[in-house]
């Protein structure tokens, strides 16, 4: 037990985040008794994802022990893993009923503030105005880039890095990610919004096209029910173009941005996202990218640590 905890103590930040947070709410969860509200039939899709990282965790430790991989392929195996991972911690917010225990700490919902600093700066929520042009191609453009450039951005860049052997870049983006998604799921918890597709839906004139409800379904069967503040689907996105841009040529650069830019409208274009959900998650993306930029490496920490013990 005391060489699993110092184990731990070594590991960075980042990483430790991806045990803390799911310990964190799974405090709540008991502390507000929502977990006892658990619906297995209702999160099939998210524990179903749960158990096959659980299982191949497992499987793939006794190989690492054995060092049954080369030693670039180990590497990979061991810095990647808290991405899924934190990932997965988000699934524990929906699995362990966190919406309830949003509704025991009574706190309040947040989509007038979201409504009223949209009109503020727009005239009226963002989606109201995107109503008028949605077409069928559009649509289908929005729902491909919604559901799948959200993680293929992040993702395709850290195996990128991976594949060039850029380590320290690859570790300062995973770093970068990780802090990203922790704070925003905090932030969901504290300042929790539901949407426009759902709190104003009565205001939406136009439809979305009928097939619509099916990637609704599919998104709602991994969605804890307030994850609108910020847009993380804006903040991870732009996170990683803002971590890779001086690392890429202009061509790679001009499809990210176009991807990047893609997500950023679908968020709004399918009432997931306020305009102000939007503009936070920039600025939480511009926000984590400056703090990790001007962070010291885990090798320079390791330096100093050294110094002051001689």
């Amino acid at each position: 037990m005391q060489h699993l905890l110092q184990t731990l103590r070594n590991w960075p930040i980042d990483k430790q985040l991806t045990l803390f947070f799911p310990t964190c709410v799974l405090a709540i969860a008991l502390l507000s008794g929502s977990i006892q509200s658990i619906e297995p039939i209702q999160n099939k899709a998210a524990l179903f994802a749960a158990l096959l990282f659980i299982l191949l965790i497992l499987g793939l430790r006794p190989l690492l022990q054995r060092h049954q991989f080369s030693s670039n392929t180990e590497w990979f195996l061991r810095e990647f893993w808290p991405v899924p991972a934190i990932l997965l911690g988000y699934l524990t917010m929906r699995a362990f009923r966190l919406e309830l225990a949003v509704d025991f700490f009574q706190i309040p919902l947040r989509d007038n503030w979201m409504i009223e600093l949209d009109t503020i700066l727009f005239g009226q929520p963002v989606p109201l105005y995107l109503q008028y042009w949605i077409t069928p191609g559009l649509t289908l453009w929005m729902e491909f880039a919604y559901l799948h450039f959200y993680y293929l951005l992040p993702i395709g860049s850290l195996l990128y890095f991976y594949w060039q052997g850029q380590r320290q870049t690859f570790l300062h983006l995973r770093k970068a990610l990780i802090y990203a998604l922790t704070g925003g799921f905090c932030l969901y918890f504290i300042l929790p919004v539901v949407g426009p597709v759902t709190y104003m839906h009565d205001q939406f004139v136009v439809p979305l096209p009928a097939n619509h409800e099916i990637l609704y379904d599919a998104v709602n069967s991994f969605r804890y029910l307030y994850d609108c503040f910020p847009s993380l689907h804006t903040a991870i996105p732009w996170l990683t173009l803002l971590m890779t841009w001086p690392r890429h040529s202009w061509p790679i650069k001009s499809i990210l941005l176009f991807m990047t830019l893609s997500i950023t409208f679908s968020t709004l274009y399918l009432r997931y996202h306020y305009g102000m959900d939007v503009i936070a998650g920039f600025l939480w993306a511009l926000l984590i990218v400056h703090w990790v930029k001007h962070q010291p490496s885990e090798q320079q920490n390791r330096l100093v640590s050294a110094t002051k013990l001689t």
